[in-house]
């Protein structure tokens, strides 16, 4: 495992217990499923790089007779997903270590696949292939993710330090418009951009660095994050009238891909 990919790792398991605490979990884009599948009776469906779960209580809470296997590579994650739904009483879900191009789930088994807030950890090509391979013909692949010209525009590209040139994995939509038509087996149905309204106080934002609420500050040597974390602080005081009451936008998008005809993929 590269260096990278070792800090990402190490960064989620140290967080894993309070993962759902740091981060927004967003409603609207699970009503926005619910809308696209609310002609299916009963769904199978895999969600790539669940996390802690925090969307799949939503999903479960908003998708009837839905039959979930929650996948991500980070075995602390996993445990805490599984913790989080049982606690709520899901019963219908089951955990797979894997990453996101090779997990061992059998060809044209799903309703439709999510991912949330982690194709940017993908490598983006393998993802989408075994997503298809997957997925039934007609059925559905979400992706829920942010832009890096999303990422440019919210509060943490706009004032925190270096905070874009670190963050260099996230993708524009020609990236991932051109990775669909590359695969040959789906294509994009539709586009959603979703925006939220933002609030918080200056050491609530603190804090969310403090916790690396983004794996982007993990990225961060020690050094560098207490550096920039002083130069932020002193330019949100100096950018903003009352640090108690600091408002800005946060931007995703949601990108929903529809399965053609399964001969495709042999083509």
């Amino acid at each position: 495992m590269a260096t990278q990919q070792r800090d990402i790792y190490d960064h989620f398991s140290q967080i894993a217990p309070s993962y759902r605490h740091i981060r927004t979990t967003d409603l609207r884009p699970i009503r926005f499923i619910r809308e696209k599948l609310k002609d299916l009776r009963t769904i199978r469906a895999a969600d790539i790089g669940c996390g802690a779960g925090r969307y799949n209580l939503l999903l479960f809470e908003h998708l009837d007779n839905l039959h979930l296997t929650c996948i991500d590579i980070n075995e602390s994650m996993l445990k805490e997903a599984s913790a989080y739904l049982k606690g709520n009483g899901i019963k219908r879900f089951v955990t797979v270590k894997a990453n996101a191009y090779d997990f061992p789930l059998k060809d044209n088994l799903m309703d439709c696949v999510f991912t949330f807030n982690a194709v940017h950890h993908f490598d983006l090509l393998r993802f989408l292939e075994k997503a298809a391979a997957i997925t039934k013909e007609d059925g559905f692949i979400f992706i829920y993710t942010r832009l890096q010209s999303q990422n440019a525009r919210n509060i943490w590209g706009r004032h925190f330090p270096l905070f874009l040139e670190k963050e260099g994995r996230l993708y524009e939509l020609n990236d991932i418009a051109e990775a669909v038509d590359s695969t040959g087996c789906s294509s994009i149905e539709s586009i959603k951009d979703f925006q939220f309204k933002r609030k918080a106080t200056l050491d609530q934002l603190l804090d969310k660095v403090r916790k690396r609420h983004y794996s982007t500050f993990s990225l961060y040597n020690d050094h560098e994050l207490k550096h920039c974390l002083r130069k932020f602080e002193k330019k949100i005081i100096h950018d903003f009238a009352d640090p108690e009451q600091i408002e800005w936008f946060d931007e995703n998008i949601m990108i929903v891909l529809r399965l053609g005809p399964k001969r495709a993929l042999l083509s």
